[in-house]
């Protein structure tokens, strides 16, 4: 039973304090009210009277502070267990949305995977609604991508239905095109019955569990018996659902050794944004990560941060593990996992690991939540980055523009520089550049760089546009030492870095090794620039490689002139699609006669 207890406009006028004092000792949620009496901020407590005298000292904690200050008001609900209340505060925070409260920045959008369990033909759809109707939810996916995928993937191999019919009740005058294109068993025309129907709801069930391989193992039995009974369509098909399923286990990433089902968070903060990455691991594989945003500032404990995602996901999913793997305690556990287990039927535990795999297993996580926030909210981190850098640099200021150079050549052939831009953390792909090395010929990679550092340089000044703050070249001493000659004449004392791609040693550009730990944002920062001016300048040269083979191959050709093999690679794009074409269509290019049409098709079928 629950006793309200309202603590509204009567305590107004000498404020909370007096309705602190009051408070009951019992489990409970409390609800702290501005001057217009809307409720601002929503807690729970094992003590609601040990609880809301915190508030009455909220010391050097601004964010307690500042709650104190905006209440006017403080009204008590008392509940029967933690657990009551803790699913009550949830309630209550999505309901009022308090602007004091940490909360999903976009809680309300987040799609499941709903599989109707209490219907008596099933069916299985994205949904953003998680209303309790007995149905099964799966989820949150924080990309509808991840969703979609999902469920293309249970419609490929369960071919479950996804229509709107009440069945068996009203079943409509025909199938809909699902059934035709395979992609329904059909229980609404009676092709299968209910009885296989559910079975196949239990087996998209375990699917979307994580749980593969039971299932393969159960499927592999069916399609052996129904092998021996010569019901060879039914095993086709299960030889099918197998084949797709262990498709899909080939690609998971082997994360555990043993085979118990874990949720690990990891956690990366911000100046007013932290990003919870989730990892779903099951049968020892990570089968799913999910990306969870939270309205948090510095001054909001981390455990707090951690109880919203708890609230928020694990409170309504059915996809529930063993365990529950975090980077820090949250307050009262035991009644999280109290709610956890009593929803799974089975026993959910949280752990904060020290060391071994689960502690791997959330540095993991944790790279991934930096790398998340990063994308989200660049201005989130790059102070942190920046100052680090600087620090470690001797820098004056922070470096907000750096760019990364690389090059790629084969043996000296087709040489090519790469230029990417990074500012505030971001990259700007607009201000990319490519270079054709012009003046070195052979492979000497130094002399290389030396000329895209300076080409760009030059460029730069001679539109009256400023330096960056920071140079980054791809490689070691030799290729910083290149560097730094290249851009004494042009930008003297001009921050230029190297970093090595094999060991990830950093560089100074007086050549001294740069100590920064691995885990540090800074390096994280410089990583994340070197292996993308790498992907560019590779991707770059492996064009030019490929046109330059293309135009080797058509020197030979008889009557072909440099405008004409332009002609004929700009018009076909590639030597495989010229080879596959008809004198017909090579006549077809401007440019080239009937007679050189035919030279040229004979000349590459010969």
């Amino acid at each position: 039973m629950r006793e309200k207890r309202p603590r509204g406009r009567g305590a107004e006028g000498t404020g909370p304090g007096q309705a602190i004092r009051r408070a009951p000792d019992a489990p409970g949620v409390y609800l702290f009210k501005d001057g217009r009496g809307r409720i601002i901020y929503v807690g729970k407590a094992r003590s609601l009277r040990d609880r809301l005298r915190n508030y009455l000292s909220p010391g050097k904690d601004p964010r307690l502070a500042a709650l104190v200050r905006a209440a006017r008001a403080v009204e008590t609900i008392i509940t029967r267990s933690e657990v009551e209340a803790l699913v009550l505060e949830e309630n209550l925070i999505k309901l009022n949305r308090p602007r004091f409260n940490v909360r999903l920045r976009d809680d309300k959008k987040f799609p499941y995977l709903k599989v109707t369990v209490q219907e008596s033909v099933p069916r299985v759809f994205a949904t953003r609604l998680t209303r309790p109707d007995g149905a099964m939810l799966f989820g949150p996916y924080t990309a509808v991508r991840d969703l979609r995928r999902a469920l293309k993937g249970v419609q490929r191999i369960f071919r479950l239905r996804t229509c709107r019919h009440r069945l068996p009740e009203q079943p409509p005058a025909r199938p809909c095109l699902n059934l035709a294109l395979n992609r329904c068993t059909g229980p609404c025309a009676g092709r299968v019955s209910v009885e296989e129907y559910r079975r196949q709801v239990r087996d998209v069930i375990e699917f979307l569990s994580g749980r593969s391989e039971e299932l393969t193992a159960r499927l592999e039995a069916r399609m052996q018996a129904a092998a021996g009974e010569q019901n060879f369509e039914q095993a086709a098909t299960l030889r099918d659902q197998l084949l797709s399923l262990r498709e899909i286990g080939k690609s998971r990433q082997v994360a555990y050794p043993d085979k118990a089902a874990r949720d690990v968070l990891g956690l990366a903060r911000g100046a007013r944004l932290a990003v919870v990455t989730l990892f779903r691991v099951r049968e020892r594989r990570i089968v799913g990560r999910e990306e969870y945003p939270v309205q948090a500032g510095e001054g909001v404990p981390d455990g707090e941060v951690l109880e919203t995602v708890l609230r928020s996901v694990h409170g309504h999913t059915a996809d529930l593990p063993d365990e529950v793997v975090l980077p820090r305690p949250v307050a009262e556990p035991e009644a999280f996992e109290q709610l956890l287990s009593e929803r799974r039927g089975r026993r959910v535990r949280l752990v904060v690991p020290e060391r071994g795999a689960k502690a791997g297993l959330l540095e993991l996580a944790r790279a991934n939540a930096e790398k998340a926030l990063v994308e989200n909210a660049p201005d989130e981190v790059v102070s942190k980055a920046g100052r680090e850098l600087a620090r470690v640099l001797g820098l004056a200021a922070v470096p907000r523009t750096i760019e990364g150079v690389d090059i790629s050549n084969t043996q000296g052939r087709h040489p090519v520089g790469s230029v990417v831009v990074f500012r505030d953390a971001r990259p700007v792909r607009s201000e990319y550049r490519h270079f054709k090395v012009k003046t070195v010929t052979g492979p000497d990679d130094f002399a290389m760089l030396g000329e895209v550092l300076a080409r760009r340089a030059r460029g730069l000044l001679d539109k009256g546009r400023a330096l960056p703050d920071l140079i980054l070249v791809d490689g070691g001493k030799g290729q910083l030492s290149s560097a730094v000659e290249a851009l004494a004449p042009i930008a003297p004392g001009l921050p230029i870095l190297g970093l090595a791609k094999r060991t990830d040693t950093l560089f100074h550009l007086d050549g001294r090794e740069v100590s920064i730990p691995a885990s540090s944002p800074a390096l994280r920062l410089l990583k994340r620039i070197r292996d993308e001016s790498h992907r560019f300048a590779v991707t770059f040269h492996r064009r030019l490689r490929g046109k330059g083979m293309v135009e080797s191959e058509l020197d030979a050709l008889p009557g072909l002139g440099p405008v004409r093999r332009r002609a004929l690679i700009r018009h076909f794009g590639s030597l495989k699609r010229l080879r596959g074409a008809s004198a017909g269509d090579i006549r077809r290019v401007s440019g080239i006669g009937p007679v050189i049409a035919e030279k040229v098709h004979r000349a590459l079928r010969g």
